[in-house]
């Protein structure tokens, strides 16, 4: 399908959805506004009536109230409206011949009692069901009578869907016009934006294979050459981008690797007495200068990482290799750190768990940079859980793609857990949990080491999840492709 035919569909199909949204939407208002205002009105009403009723009660003007209840007999669906005095007894009602008796049904003592508005419904045999609404009058604080007034509630829904069916017609014959005017004007739409357009997706899907020399050539004088414009001048941008990046990569390579090698074998030497006797304040110092110099080289490693990621020059050796082994390796690793944070570190791996098929190498860095993270940010007494998992279908643990299959590898700890705005960029590079560096003690991180589990992952064939909750812990997922059975 050419892109003028999907961006005139796609286009007519949102017209469509949009008037049709709206038209929904305002019928919907228009009903609930109607059912506002008779609401609104019989609350009027009610308050009217207890208004006159107690002007009475005070005054014994029985013609104001007379005058009032005939009045409001025309509203449209009323049944009754009545003044009760505090024992039930009607003191005044649009029907003459219950004046005296006393009101005791069901509906009429809950009204009785009631201090406040109060609606209520019930059946009637003759007029069908009945919407009652009951108010309380008060003299002096003291509650002397209520009204009550009811209503039809057939009359009222007839009285809505009237209303409520010229309001429809009123909307679909505006609909009708308003949809074939946008379906004409997205197809002139599509036909004035689909040439530029296929130029700068065409410019823009070179620029993302990384021919950042691309130019576009869209000469319009609107949104769409401005637009072309700041393509040509992002790629501009990125070019200047990614040779600054290589020249600094380079620089570290050669400028700031070699050196800290050096620096290394040097402090080796110190450490070994090869280049004499140090005291003990000098080995402290040493040690300190040492650990910096580890820090700083494990900085660059990972910078080096990530540009091979980004290029897709990692190098990957895939074999077969037992993963039991390496998790094994990785657990007794942080064995000691976990100890020592009286943390408890198991794994757990299947016996009969399949081959892997990746790279043990890299599949070691992964494991051993989420166990790190895991230890540094749980606390003391916590726990962290290793699991391996074979065809676990249970909660979207096991995944067939083709005729690939996926082992799942699972990360579990009770540390501080990430909040959940900031899951979605958690691999992101240089990316931090906000104030997570507050809470724990040693060498702060650079906010690369999830970047570089992400692109290892998935330069293994695999993908990687994140599940955490604040203040609970945090899971990390990753698959590896699984030897066929």
């Amino acid at each position: 399908m050419k892109l003028g035919t999907k961006f005139s569909l796609s286009a007519s199909i949102l017209v469509t959805v949009v008037i049709t949204g709206v038209s929904i939407f305002l019928f919907v208002a228009e009903k609930g506004l109607l059912m506002k205002e008779m609401k609104e009105s019989q609350i009027n009403t009610i308050k009217g009536l207890a208004r006159v009723g107690k002007e009475f009660l005070i005054t014994k003007n029985r013609i104001i109230l007379l005058n009032y209840i005939n009045q409001i007999k025309e509203v449209k669906a009323l049944v009754y409206a009545e003044l009760l005095g505090s024992t039930g007894e009607i003191l005044a009602h649009t029907d003459l011949n219950l004046l005296g008796s006393i009101d005791n049904d069901i509906i009429g003592i809950k009204a009785r009692t009631s201090n406040k508005l109060l609606p209520q419904s019930y059946f009637n045999e003759r007029e069908g069901e009945i919407y009652d609404i009951s108010l309380p009058i008060f003299i002096d604080n003291e509650k002397t009578a209520y009204v009550r007034i009811g209503f039809s509630k057939l009359i009222l829904d007839q009285s809505i869907k009237r209303s409520l069916k010229k309001t429809k017609n009123r909307i679909f014959g505006v609909a009708v016009v308003a949809l074939i005017l946008g379906i004409f004007g997205a197809l002139a739409l599509a036909q004035m934006m689909t040439k530029p357009i296929k130029k700068m997706a065409q410019g823009a899907a070179l620029i993302g294979q990384g021919k950042l020399d691309t130019v576009i050539h869209v000469v319009t004088k609107d949104e769409l050459g401005s637009l072309a414009c700041d393509l040509n001048k992002m790629a501009e941008k990125l070019r200047e981008l990614e040779e600054m990046k290589q020249d600094f990569v380079s620089s570290v390579t050669h400028e700031l690797r070699s050196p800290l090698n050096s620096l290394g074998m040097y402090f080796d030497l110190f450490f070994k007495g090869s280049l004499g006797e140090i005291n003990a304040e000098q080995n402290e110092a040493l040690s300190f200068m040492k650990d910096s110099t580890t820090r700083l080289s494990r900085f660059i490693n990972d910078l080096l990482d990530v540009a091979k990621i980004e290029r897709g020059k990692m190098e990957v050796n895939f074999e077969l290799f037992d993963l039991n082994s390496v998790v094994s390796m990785a657990v007794q690793l942080y064995k000691i750190q976990a100890d020592k944070k009286q943390i408890q570190f198991n794994a757990q791996v299947p016996q009969d768990l399949p081959s892997i098929f990746a790279d043990p190498g890299r599949t070691s860095q992964v494991l051993n940079n989420l166990i790190s993270n895991a230890v540094k940010f749980t606390p003391e007494g916590g726990s962290i859980k290793v699991e391996c998992r074979e065809e676990q279908k249970a909660g979207g643990r096991w995944r067939r793609e083709g005729d690939k299959n996926f082992v799942e590898v699972s990360v579990k700890d009770t540390g501080m857990g990430i909040p959940e705005d900031q899951l979605h960029s958690i691999f992101d590079k240089f990316k931090q949990v906000k104030g997570a560096a507050r809470n724990i003690k040693g060498q702060k991180g650079t906010g690369l080491g999830l970047s570089i589990v992400k692109g290892l992952v998935e330069s293994q064939g695999g993908s990687i999840r994140v599940e955490s909750k604040l203040g609970k812990g945090t899971v990390f997922y990753f698959t590896l492709l699984a030897e066929k059975r």
